[in-house]
C-alpha cells in the first residue's frame, strides 16, 4: 500500500489533540515523579479527548457528498487520442459502403436504414445482441483508449510499483504501464481512465461520471465511520468502516448535502466493510479492502464493487474528508455498469426484463459513443488486477474515486427511511 501523501491545500490543515499542560508546583524533588504521574493519570487519560466536534469518544462519521472518476484529462488538451474518440454502432457502420446514401433518398428513409446499419453491427452472426453477448463479437477497432501514459492522472499508487512506459499486458502477466500523479507521483494505477479516456462521454462535459446526481436524488449513498482516534494529526492505528447508505442524503434548499445528518447503514453484511488504517500528517490512509456500493441506471439496480479497495483522503479542520477512493473494479461488473447492464435488477429485486436491460444498454452505447464488444474486450485487454490463477488472465481493472466526505452521525439500526419508499417507474425504453 502505497504511503505517499496529498499535497494539502492551505487552507486545510490537520486538526491537533487537545493536550492540557501539568500545572506548575513546588514539591520537594523526591515527590516530582509521583505528581507528575497522577496529573498524567487525569489529565492525560489512555484515550485522550480529541478537541473537534465531528469526534465523539474517539468516534467520526462521514457521509459522502461528492463522488466521480477521477480522470485525467480530455483528449483535446492532451492530445491523448492522435486515432480520434471511439464510435458507436451507427457511426462505425457509416464508414462502410453499405451506408452511402442513394441517389434521391430522403433523410427519413436515409436515417432509418443508418438505423438499422447500427442494430447490424451490435448484433453477432449468431443473432445474439452483443450487449447482452459481447464475448460473441471480437475487439473493435473503433473502440479507442489511451496509449499515453506521461500525462498527469489522478489516484495513487496502489501496489507500490511503478510500473515503466512500455509495458503491456499478455495473457500471462497483469502488468500495465502505469501513469504519473497530479502532484508528480509516480505508479499511479488507474487504467479505468486508460480505457474510457478516448470516449466522449467520459470528456468533461460528457455524461457518463455523472452518476454522483443519482446519490443526491436519494437513490443510494456512501457512509464512513472511524473510530479509536486519538489524534487527528498523527495516529498509527485506527478502524474504519465503509457501509452503503440506507437513507436519502439530507440536502439544504439549495441542493447542498447538509453535514451532521444522521444517517443508518445498511443492514445487508455484503454492503459493509471494515479495515485497519493510520492518519499520518492529516491523511487518512487504510488497508486494502473489498466494499460494495449500491448504483441505478435508468432503474436498473446495479452494485459497484471494489476490490483490494482503500482509502487516502486528507483530513480539513472542519471535519471534511477529500481525495481517493481506489481499488480493482472486477472487469464482468465494470461492463455491466457502464456498457451492458446484463445484471440489472428491478425495484424487487429480481432480474429485470431483457427488454430494458436491452434497451438501456443499446440505447447508452448510441448515445454515449460506444460499442459494447469493443468496450468488453478493451477492458480485458486493460485488466491489471486479480490475475486467475488457472490462466493468468487480469480479472479486474484499476479504478479510482473522487471522493469529498462531510461530517454525519452513522447508526447501526433498520431504518424506516424514505428510501424504504424510492420506486422508480420502471418501463422497457431505454435511453
Amino acid at each position: 500500500m502505497s504511503s505517499k501523501q496529498f499535497i494539502r491545500p492551505q487552507t486545510q490543515t490537520p486538526l491537533q489533540v487537545s493536550t492540557a499542560r501539568t500545572p506548575t508546583t513546588r514539591v520537594r524533588p523526591a515527590l516530582n515523579a509521583v505528581v507528575l504521574a497522577l496529573s498524567a493519570l487525569f489529565l492525560h487519560p489512555a484515550t485522550a479527548a480529541v478537541d473537534a466536534p465531528f469526534v465523539q469518544g474517539g468516534k467520526a462519521g462521514f457521509v459522502v457528498s461528492k463522488i466521480s472518476y477521477a480522470l485525467g484529462p480530455d483528449a483535446k488538451d492532451a492530445d491523448t487520442c492522435p486515432d480520434g474518440m471511439s464510435l458507436n454502432p451507427v457511426e462505425i457502420f457509416q464508414l462502410t459502403p453499405e451506408a452511402k446514401r442513394h441517389q434521391g433518398e430522403s433523410d427519413k428513409d436515409y436515417g432509418s436504414r443508418l438505423d438499422q446499419g447500427g442494430w447490424k453491427i451490435a448484433t453477432a452472426a449468431n443473432g445474439q445482441n452483443l450487449c447482452m453477448n459481447p464475448e460473441a463479437g471480437g475487439p473493435d477497432p473503433h473502440f479507442r483508449t489511451v496509449k499515453r501514459s506521461d500525462v498527469a492522472v489522478p489516484g495513487i499508487n496502489m501496489d507500490g510499483v511503478n510500473t515503466p512506459v512500455g509495458t503491456s499486458n499478455d495473457a500471462n502477466s497483469c502488468h500495465q504501464s502505469d501513469f504519473i500523479g497530479i502532484n508528480g507521483e509516480a505508479g499511479v494505477d488507474n487504467q479505468f481512465y486508460r480505457l474510457v479516456g478516448c470516449s466522449r462521454s467520459f470528456q468533461t462535459s460528457g455524461a457518463s461520471n455523472t452518476y454522483g446526481i443519482e446519490m443526491l436524488t436519494g437513490a443510494w449513498g456512501i457512509l464512513i465511520s472511524v473510530s479509536g482516534v486519538d489524534d487527528l494529526s498523527n495516529d498509527d492505528e485506527v478502524e474504519v468502516g465503509l457501509y452503503a447508505n440506507a437513507d436519502p442524503i439530507r440536502l439544504s434548499p439549495g441542493r447542498d448535502p447538509l453535514q451532521y445528518a444522521t444517517y443508518a447503514m445498511d443492514q445487508d453484511p455484503r454492503f459493509r466493510a471494515t479495515t485497519r488504517g493510520k492518519i499520518q500528517n492529516g491523511v487518512l490512509i487504510t488497508e486494502p479492502v473489498t466494499v460494495r456500493f449500491h448504483s441505478i441506471v435508468n432503474s436498473l439496480r446495479l452494485e459497484r464493487e471494489l476490490q483490494d479497495a482503500r482509502l487516502q483522503m486528507t483530513l480539513s479542520e472542519d471535519g471534511v474528508l477529500d481525495g481517493y477512493l481506489a481499488g480493482y473494479t472486477p472487469v464482468e461488473t465494470m461492463y455491466d455498469l457502464q456498457y451492458g447492464y446484463r445484471s440489472g435488477k428491478d425495484s424487487q429485486g429480481e432480474l429485470a426484463s431483457l427488454k430494458l436491460r436491452l434497451g438501456t444498454a443499446n440505447g447508452a452505447a448510441r448515445v454515449l459513443g460506444h460499442s459494447c464488444p469493443g468496450a468488453y474486450h478493451a477492458l480485458y485487454q486493460l485488466a491489471d488486477g486479480n490475475p486467475d490463477p488457472n490462466t493468468g488472465r487480469c480479472t479486474s481493472i484499476s479504478t479510482q474515486y473522487r471522493v469529498t466526505a462531510i461530517p454525519a452521525f452513522v447508526v447501526d439500526v433498520k431504518t424506516q427511511s424514505l428510501n424504504d419508499a424510492l420506486k422508480q417507474t420502471e418501463t422497457d425504453d431505454g435511453y
